[in-house]
């Protein structure tokens, strides 16, 4: 089996530097030395794009990645793994699930909770699991990884939501499955976010710093932020998908031509009478998509010029 893994570096690729944890110089990760170690019969070609701690990455570093992933000759291998961070992982995750969302061969992002080192640390299982998959020839792109209370969950990359104050990781409608005892145990259909057929080695993505993201709080003041310069705004939703419309609805009408979307909203939910009045005022609603994701597919979105903004995110999209 040949597998081509993408490192990143992360917890998965960090150790101890001194007092405090950081990426290892050398851009390696203890889970490939140990994982070749225990399986001679599994060829891993190694590229590292990337050797960051996920808290820092930037539009540059997300440049190169796509870079790498587009132009890389994935026909030659039976899968590919990127390893990344976990604090950033839900982001990553999302941006290599639509890039690579066409890929004829299983595509796994691996994280690690914590450095190899620690007793309790999954990063080495959720390793095993990606290779695994690969070998079973699990077609789509996924996130395995293992949470705290044992059981290793099989998730759809462009479903995974981030984890927030805990070690845990959740998918927007579930996981997608349940690995145990070698065999993976479907829970519900595979459902993935896709983009337009607009990248490829000979259209490099163009990502800058255009996308205001915003989350929902109790008396927020809009008259505070400013939209300068960007080119579209995603503000996530409380749990009902509404929002303080009196206070939003200016600031949507006050963007002008910048487009407003709002993520996430189930396709077939009755509305709120505050989602319906910013919806009015202009607001774009994102069905069945995770705000991660969203966030993600928003600034490649804005990383071309082939189609607008809306027709780009609107692309794919489920009914309301």
């Amino acid at each position: 089996m040949k597998i081509l893994l993408f490192t990143t570096g992360g917890t998965i690729g960090s150790s101890f530097d001194g007092d405090r944890i950081n990426v290892r110089a050398d851009g390696k990760s203890a889970v490939v030395d140990r994982y070749q170690a225990e399986h001679g019969d599994v060829q891993l070609d190694i590229k590292c794009p990337l050797n960051i701690l996920s808290e820092r990455v930037s539009c540059g570093d997300l440049n190169i990645l796509a870079q790498a992933l587009l132009e890389a000759e994935l026909s030659r291998y039976d899968g590919v793994i990127v390893t990344a961070g976990s604090d950033t992982l839900a982001y990553l995750a999302g941006f290599v699930g639509l890039l690579l969302g066409g890929c004829p061969i299983p595509v796994m992002i691996v994280a690690a909770n914590k450095i190899l080192t620690a007793p309790d640390s999954n990063g080495y299982e959720n390793f095993c699991c990606a290779a695994e998959l690969i070998r079973q020839g699990v077609g789509g792109v996924y996130v395995p990884y293992r949470n705290s209370g044992g059981t290793m969950y099989v998730h759809s990359a462009t479903e995974l939501r981030q984890a927030e104050l805990s070690e845990d990781f959740f998918s927007l409608h579930g996981a997608y499955g349940v690995f145990e005892n070698g065999v993976l145990r479907e829970q519900r259909p595979y459902i993935a976010q896709h983009i337009p057929a607009v990248f490829g080695k000979e259209r490099l993505p163009r990502i800058s710093d255009s996308v205001l993201l915003l989350h929902p709080y109790p008396m927020q003041d809009y008259a505070r932020i400013s939209a300068h310069g960007v080119r579209a705004v995603l503000h996530t939703l409380y749990h009902s998908a509404t929002l303080d419309s009196g206070a939003a609805a200016d600031f949507i009408r006050s963007l002008g031509d910048v487009p407003f979307f709002i993520a996430s909203i189930r396709a077939g939910q009755k509305p709120y009478a505050t989602t319906k009045e910013i919806i009015e005022a202009g607001a774009v609603p994102l069905y069945d998509i995770s705000p991660e994701c969203a966030y993600m597919k928003l600034l490649l979105a804005c990383a071309q010029d082939e189609l607008s903004i809306r027709e780009f995110m609107e692309d794919n999209q489920p009914s309301p």
